[in-house]
């Protein structure tokens, strides 16, 4: 039985995936980002935050948070349903961003343009549809540690205070 697609709740997400990268391609531009700066940094991630980063996008995925929330706010009005999953998208969006902002700002010493691009591909892969298939951040960590010959690996980010 073939499943009926929701092309509203598929612009949404499209819009919002698309709306997010937009800007933060804008912004990586903007500062210089490197790639060197990128492979880098994203050797830099803990193990640990990738598995979560990984154990995440599976659960929003696999739950479908956004036809969820859009169950939820649904009435008679489609539009202020989708209005309310976009809203929510977005701050989640920016939720996620500062936590892995903040865990990457851990292990590297400082928040820098790299960071926060990093921490927005993290982000977005997280919040983008159907991406919970395969352990891409997984892969593409492996790469950049191999890329960088492991100078940068840890298992867990470095909590100041605990630890040599």
């Amino acid at each position: 039985m073939a499943s009926k697609t929701n092309w509203g709740m598929w612009f949404v997400k499209a819009s919002v995936c698309s709306l997010a990268a937009g800007g933060l391609f804008y912004y990586a531009g903007q500062q210089s980002v490197t790639f060197n700066e990128i492979v880098t940094t994203f050797a830099s991630l803990p193990l640990l935050v990738v598995i979560l980063v990984e154990i995440l996008d599976k659960f929003v995925d696999k739950s479908d948070v956004y036809k969820n929330i859009y169950a939820f706010v649904q009435t008679k009005n489609d539009a202020s349903a989708y209005f309310a999953v976009f809203l929510t998208a977005v701050l989640a969006f920016f939720g996620i961003l500062w936590l892995i902002t903040g865990s990457l700002t851990l292990n590297v010493g400082t928040v820098s343009p790299a960071v926060i691009t990093v921490a927005g591909l993290l982000t977005l892969y997280i919040l983008a549809p159907e991406t919970g298939d395969d352990e891409i951040i997984l892969f593409l960590w492996v790469g950049a540690t191999i890329a960088t010959f492991g100078k940068y690996f840890t298992l867990i980010p470095h909590i100041p205070g605990f630890g040599g």
